[in-house]
């Protein structure tokens, strides 16, 4: 089923839409496209000011090559002689309006900028009346020799209601009428007629084969359809069959329309193919997620998740673990630390750095390695964005995802260097586990020293101390019960013994809170991640697929 039209009001707010889209655009340098844009401008200020003329007047021009006969018909429609007609050519150096009808007109023929105007003195006769109205222009030779003709021609051949094209028989087939002004005319196969004029000149057999040859070339101009008339202005063959059909046109008063109508498809066409109407239909979900892969690859986001977890690990051991080889570990540089992340603290001199991680420094510029990792991400984003486009738009899409190339790396830096992620707070356990750890190596200290004091007694053979004892402890046989023992060594073997059982169980729980962490860093940067790219790179990549999209449905709708 054929879709209806669009109102001409909605077509041409289609065209006008199309170019706001394309004027938002960096178009510079491409002169069909400069062209085409000019011309589309041309034609929505030309329907504007013609919309806000009489609407009462059809303005049909007469438009034809040197020797066709324009000046005649002209005369003989007008009921009097209004033109110069002669051998000299050009004859119709001013274009001369003949108007019918007594409403004013002035305005609009100021507008078309014909100073020569004349009112047709035709007889009384049936269907009088229905010229009222008409306002018929004599154009300047297309084909003259003097450039201002030629100029004058072709502006009011823009801004005239209908065109009625006068060809002679020995030059209604030449190439360059056909080629230059027919042609581009497609669309206004409902505002053109084509006249074999002088066709006295034939015989009647000559004249019909001539009139089939002028349609088929017509319709393979893309005017189908249009009237193909046979006149004489000498004799008046046709001349009333030619009235009649501007009769028609003058009453129906849908000219104008038309013909503006035709002008915003036109125009629609030239800048469709100067500049294509295709467009993606959305920007694909798992291209996004793959570029968000990629950027939190080149931020580093999995190398800084384990060093959120390397870092639990080194915290927990020096704040939980057993108090004699806890100083080892301070030989061991935090993992934040060596990525110059986690909160601020003393680095030992003369650690180990293993140089920036990827995106992940504290204030220097991304390395070019970084950059060059989200250049391609971000290529790859462009191309699969534009796929199916071709053209300017292809350039368009492209270029959105690299808007933002220079920051990117930048931004991505700050995104997991300042996440409160990197800068992990330590979990109250610690503190629990710390105290105990003190708790048992004073107690094992304290058994070492009591232990030591006794021991230089009998050295010195003094009298030995009353040293109290923890047990015995009788049990049930057939277990052996629990001899007495010095509470020196209680203390010395026990707080080494639970000082070693804290440790180790401080370690599992650091085991399993850095695993944690780990997979929490991991998401949180992925998360800011995704939001820098969702900032400087799909927020400008979308924005520039809808324009593609709404460019496409103006022309669409611009050209129905």
């Amino acid at each position: 089923m054929r879709r209806r039209p669009l109102p001409f009001a909605d077509r041409l707010q289609a065209l006008t839409d199309a170019l706001e889209v394309l004027d938002a655009l960096d178009l510079s340098g491409d002169e069909r496209i400069e062209h085409a844009v000019a011309d589309a401008h041309a034609t929505v200020a030309r329907a504007h000011e013609r919309g806000g003329l009489s609407a009462a007047h059809t303005v049909v021009a007469l438009a034809g090559a040197t020797g066709s006969g324009k000046s005649s018909l002209t005369n003989t429609l007008a009921g009097q002689e209004v033109t110069d007609v002669g051998a000299r050519r050009p004859t119709t150096a001013q274009p001369v309006a003949i108007t019918w009808g007594t409403e004013p007109a002035g305005a609009l023929l100021d507008w078309l900028g014909i100073e020569r105007r004349v009112s047709a003195e035709t007889d009384d006769g049936p269907g009088r009346d229905r010229l009222d109205g008409l306002i018929l222009v004599d154009l300047p030779d297309i084909d003259s020799v003097r450039t201002d003709h030629h100029g004058r021609a072709a502006r009011l051949a823009e801004r005239v209601d209908m065109l009625v094209w006068v060809l002679d028989p020995q030059k209604y087939a030449d190439a360059v009428v056909h080629q230059q002004y027919l042609r581009p005319m497609a669309r206004h196969a409902e505002v053109t007629v084509a006249v074999l004029n002088q066709v006295d000149t034939l015989s009647p057999h000559d004249a019909k084969l001539v009139l089939a040859d002028l349609e088929r070339r017509m319709s393979e101009d893309g005017l189908h359809g249009i009237p193909v008339l046979g006149v004489s202005a000498t004799t008046g063959h046709g001349l009333s069959e030619l009235r009649h059909v501007l009769a028609d046109v003058v009453v129906r008063r849908a000219a104008a329309h038309a013909r503006l109508a035709a002008d915003v498809a036109t125009a629609a066409d030239a800048l469709a193919q100067v500049c294509p109407p295709a467009a993606p239909e959305r920007l694909p979900p798992a291209q996004q997620r793959h570029l968000v892969d990629r950027l939190a690859a080149a931020a580093g986001v999995d190398r800084v998740a384990r060093a959120v977890a390397g870092s639990y690990r080194h915290r927990a051991r020096a704040r939980a673990g057993w108090p004699v080889t806890r100083w080892l570990g301070r030989f061991r540089p935090d993992p934040l630390r060596r990525l110059h992340l986690g909160r601020p603290g003393p680095v030992r001199a003369g650690a180990e750095d293993t140089g920036p991680v990827v995106a992940a420094s504290s204030n220097a510029p991304a390395a070019p390695s970084v950059r060059a990792e989200v250049t391609t991400a971000l290529r790859a984003m462009g191309e699969a964005t534009a796929g199916g486009t071709t053209g300017p738009w292809r350039d368009h899409l492209r270029s959105g995802a690299l808007n933002g190339a220079d920051e990117l790396p930048d931004a991505l830096d700050t995104a997991v260097v300042s996440h409160p992620v990197v800068r992990p707070r330590d979990p109250h356990w610690f503190a629990v586990f710390s105290l105990l750890q003190w708790v048992w190596f004073t107690a094992a200290g304290a058994g070492a020293l009591w232990l030591g004091v006794l021991a230089g007694v009998r050295y010195l053979g003094l009298p030995t101390p009353w040293t109290p004892q923890l047990g015995p402890v009788p049990v049930d046989p057939p277990w052996p019960g629990l001899p007495a023992l010095p509470w020196p060594t209680v203390l010395l073997f026990g707080g080494v013994l639970l000082g070693v059982l804290t440790a180790v169980l401080a370690a599992l729980l650091a085991r399993l809170g850095a695993a944690r962490r780990r997979r929490r860093a991991r998401v949180e940067l992925r998360r800011s991640v995704a939001e820098v790219a969702e900032r400087m790179v799909l927020v400008e990549v979308r924005t520039r697929v809808e324009q593609c999209q709404r460019y496409v449905r103006a022309i669409h709708q611009a050209q129905s």
